[in-house]
């Protein structure tokens, strides 16, 4: 144990002599840890003398060494016992407990001894590399050491060095130093003077360099140079120069002032952030940034009367004096009608530009405070408030100008293209106003209004004079390929509004806008372009007029493309898919509802005038297809009149005919050619274009009834649904055109003649009909076979025209039958079986039944067989209605009771005491004018046919 601690304090004094012995430099030192070799080798070699005191220390040694071999040294450092790390502890005497605390055990001893130089060879190979890595730090700190003693050293020699060099100025440099300290006073007056002159030097400088400042648009600088000459001309007022300098800057503030209220008014037009910055400086150094913003609203009205005047002049007429100095509304006047809307959209460019540079000087304010926030009573809250007001004035002032320029434009003179347009400009200002200070422009709606309502009045006239130049040159021929109104390119802008309302459900809502130009949501105002740009292009009328806006008013919505367009027309509306009979006077009629429909969109305030007017087109065509092929029948047409076609009729004749300036036309070519000629059956194919055409169209109108519903304040609804379900309007027009074919087809005059022939008074059932049936039924033959022509022209409404055939024919037999004097039981059964025979023939050959017509005649032939109190009450029936003839019913009592006076006279007065005006057989004419009274018809008895 002692041996243990002797070699470790042996290696410890030898590692410190090392470390301080500085010739030894040779000595080699590993630069890791020790091998077992190593540490044993260096054991021996220091310490020869010194041998083992027993062999059996060496086995005991070897063994443990060669046991602990297998562990690192890493664990035997941690199997070290903590005592030996503390100060305080005593390791011998715990060594000795340890081992002799159960007695001597020499093999317990040994086995410590041998782990305990096992630890100490691993401790001491680890404290020598440790001190080994430290060895340079521990270098270079002596290092330090020494270099600090030797500053030390030096320190202590320079201030011994200067105490003697001051305890020699002390007593040597006294009266020196008073000469220095005199020459100094000296220089600091000299440099005081020469400060002054510089002064004054600068002062009379300032207006050169204020100038420069000025070009550079450096206002703050050029005020900050004045205030502080200014000031500094305050210190020197002693000198007359500097007086007179004085006043010169005054003066000099006074024009600079001047030109910044001139830049100010250039920001009007021409907004410059930057430069508007440089003045806001300026007149707050000026502390004049109030009167600058009152000065800045005065500008921009006064920018707003100065430019709309500049601009009316530059598009008044060159030859104008230019001594005169017109107003305002004059300058409007004298505008002529091309150059309205090129005008307008200059202004609105105007007011955009004032607007914009506006806004600008508006968010500039929101966004840089002059006072900041911390100011009380800060000027940027009166600024504030001044911008916010002054919105408002400028807009209205902006919206004055707009009003007086179109009540005095002549605007009702512009065509349908200009005045779309136009509606799209004032559209955008609409809402430029509302995005720009949330106003709502009722004073321009007012305007628009009423400038509508002129033009639209003006428009529909000649939209209809338009109708009447297609109808003089009219072919009456079928157009192909059109199935929809969709195709038309007037409708193009209504496609989605069709399919949102192709049901009632919303259609029937409650309309509130009552603006001519639909509100629209306020987005963030944007100064960077005009909408108001590109407005004089002929794409124009092809964009969208509320692009990117839903407007719930007037149902708009953003269209699309032409094959989206296709694909709508297809999903959307089923009925597209089969070609409609029209020609082009119905096709333009149709375009013109289209244009309608695109102003009732902007101007949704006037819609029910302009629904109005899209049904008195309807109604015109209407009327103008009577007056071509409804009025040249051989025989009376009173009684195929409805009371509802009547009065369609009446309306156009009251209402439209007396403001067009082209009606009567003058359509004689067509009626002395293609209507009296049998070749062509008296121009059916004509007719059955003219009606069918009708009808298409009014199918084509009822698709907008849900649109139009939703246009229409819910008061005037009803009026157009009453209009549409009239659904028999076109059927009804048919009638007559119809009949004036039919009528010719069938010789009435032969036929009576015959049937006035056949002796009725037999006393005998004749098997056999009458030959004038057999003439009745070839005349319907060739009838059937002119159709089968014609059909291959233009499609044929069979059902129709037959119809029109039987009623021709039906009621000449009535006729007919009226006509006879004296009749027997036999007499009627011949009646009946001719009338048998001709409907029979008649409806195999059309293919087709007539229940009406077939008891038209029955009934007038049993009346025979009435007993004389039924017949008396069948009497009272046809009082009250219109199914026959006045002069029918008196012959018919006649034949009657041809024996039976009293009762004759009975009826007869009985009749004459009602008033039995038959729509279709009456006899005396009407003063309606679209009844025919008048025809080539050769016998009198003819008169009352049909």
């Amino acid at each position: 144990m002692q041996n243990s601690k002797a070699k470790m304090d042996e290696f410890k004094s030898k590692f410190m002599d090392l470390l301080h012995k500085q010739t030894n430099r040779q000595m080699k030192i590993p630069a890791m840890g020790f091998s077992d070799y190593f540490i044993q080798t260096v054991t021996a070699d220091t310490s020869p003398s010194q041998e083992p005191d027993t062999t059996d220390g060496e086995t005991a040694a070897a063994g443990d060494t060669q046991s602990n071999a297998q562990k690192s040294d890493q664990e035997i450092l941690e199997g070290i016992d903590q005592c030996y790390y503390s100060p305080d502890s005593n390791p011998q005497l715990y060594e000795l407990k340890k081992v002799l605390n159960d007695g001597i055990d020499n093999e317990l001893i040994e086995v410590t001894i041998a782990q305990l130089r096992t630890q100490q060879k691993v401790l001491t190979k680890q404290v020598l590399q440790n001190i080994l890595e430290q060895r340079n730090a521990c270098s270079t700190e002596f290092a330090s050491i020494n270099e600090t003693q030797k500053r030390l050293e030096e320190s202590l020699w320079t201030c011994q060095k200067a105490r003697s060099y001051l305890n020699f100025a002390r007593t040597n440099l006294t009266t020196t130093s008073l000469e220095i300290l005199a020459s100094y006073r000296k220089r600091e007056v000299l440099k005081e003077v020469l400060d002054t002159l510089v002064a004054i030097k600068t002062l009379r400088t300032t207006d050169v360099e204020v100038q420069k400042l000025l070009a550079d648009h450096n206002y703050s600088a050029a005020i900050g140079l004045l205030l502080q000459c200014k000031s500094s001309a305050e210190a020197y007022m002693q000198f007359n120069c500097v007086q007179s300098l004085s006043k010169k800057l005054q003066e000099t503030m006074l024009l600079m002032e001047f030109q910044l209220d001139t830049v100010l008014n250039e920001m009007v037009l021409s907004f410059d952030a930057r430069k508007y910055a440089k003045l806001q400086e300026a007149y707050k150094l000026a502390n004049k940034s109030l009167m600058a913003m009152d000065q800045l609203h005065i500008n921009y009205i006064s920018a707003i009367h100065s430019s709309v005047n500049s601009v009316l002049r530059g598009y008044s007429d060159p030859c104008q004096d230019d001594q005169a100095k017109p107003l305002y509304e004059q300058l409007c006047e004298q505008l002529a009608v091309e150059k309205l809307l090129p005008c307008l959209i200059s202004l609105c460019k105007t007011f955009w530009t004032i607007l914009a540079s506006y806004y600008q000087v508006v968010m500039w304010h929101n966004n840089y405070k002059l006072y900041g926030h911390d100011v009380e009573d800060s000027p940027d809250v009166y600024i504030q408030q001044k911008l916010k007001k002054g919105q408002s004035r400028v807009w209205n002032d902006i919206l004055t100008k707009v009003c007086l320029f179109l009540q005095s434009a002549k605007l009702k003179a512009l065509k349908y293209d200009q005045f779309i347009q136009l509606l799209s400009v004032v559209q955008r200002l609409k809402k430029v106003g509302l995005e720009f200070c949330g106003e709502q422009s009722d004073k321009l709606i007012e305007t628009m209004q009423h400038q509508s309502e002129e033009f639209f009045r003006t428009y529909h006239i000649s939209c209809v004079e338009e109708i009447c130049l297609f109808l003089d040159n009219e072919s009456w021929t079928p157009v192909d390929s059109f199935s929809h109104i969709l195709q038309l390119p007037e409708f193009r802008t209504v496609r989605h509004t069709l399919r949102r309302h192709k049901s009632p459900t919303t259609a029937l809502l409650p309309s509130s806008n009552n603006s001519p130009i639909s509100n629209n949501n306020c987005d963030e105002f944007s100064e960077k372009s005009s909408p108001f740009d590109g407005g004089l292009d002929a794409a124009m009328l092809e964009e969208d007029i509320l692009s990117g806006i839903v407007d719930e008013a007037s149902c708009y919505f953003s269209e699309e493309s032409d094959d989206e367009q296709k694909s709508l027309q297809s999903k959307e509306f089923d009925d597209a898919s089969n070609q409609l009979l029209v020609n082009n006077t119905a096709l333009n009629v149709l375009r013109c509802i289209g244009r309608y429909l695109q102003m009732c969109k902007l101007l949704h305030c006037i819609s029910p005038k302009i629904v109005s007017c899209m049904l008195e087109l309807i109604d015109f065509y209407v009327y103008a297809v009577h007056e071509i092929f409804g009025k040249d029948a051989l025989v009376a047409t009173d009684n195929l009149y409805t009371r509802s076609l009547e009065m369609r009729l009446q309306t156009v004749e009251t209402n439209v005919l007396p403001q067009i300036k082209l009606w009567p036309l003058n359509f004689s070519s067509l009626a002395n050619n293609e209507l009296v000629n049998p070749d062509t059956l008296y121009g059916l194919s004509q007719r059955i274009v003219a009606v069918e055409a009708g009808r298409s169209m009014l199918q084509q109108f009822q698709i907008l009834q849900h649109y139009l519903n939703h246009l229409l304040p819910v008061s005037e609804r009803p009026i157009l649904s009453s209009y549409l379900e009239y659904s028999d309007y076109m059927l009804d027009l048919a009638k007559p055109v119809y009949t004036c074919v039919t009528s010719r087809v069938i010789d009435l005059s032969a036929i009576l003649s015959q049937m006035a022939k056949v002796k009725w008074d037999v006393n005998h059932v004749i098997h056999q009909h009458s030959s004038y049936s057999d003439v009745l039924n070839r005349n319907i033959q060739s009838f059937a076979m002119c159709l089968e022509e014609i059909a291959k022209e233009v499609p044929v409404p069979s059902k129709h025209v037959w119809n029109s055939m039987a009623h021709v024919a039906t009621h000449l037999l009535v006729e007919g039958f009226s006509n006879v004097k004296k009749c027997s039981a036999g007499g009627r059964a011949l009646m009946q079986l001719d009338f048998a025979n001709f409907m029979s023939f008649l409806e195999l050959i059309s293919n087709q039944k007539y229940p009406q017509h077939r008891s038209y005649v029955d009934v007038f032939i049993k009346t025979y067989y009435f007993a004389p109190e039924q017949f008396e009450q069948w009497i009272e029936q046809q009082r009250q209605s219109d199914e026959y003839s006045a002069k029918q019913l008196t012959s018919l009592i006649q034949c009657i009771f041809i024996n039976d006076k009293r009762t004759r006279h009975r009826l007869l007065q009985l009749l004459d005491g009602g008033s039995v005006n038959g729509l279709i057989m009456s006899t005396t004419p009407t003063s309606t004018p679209q009844k025919n009274n008048t025809g080539p018809v050769s016998s009198s008895n003819l008169s009352s046919v049909i």
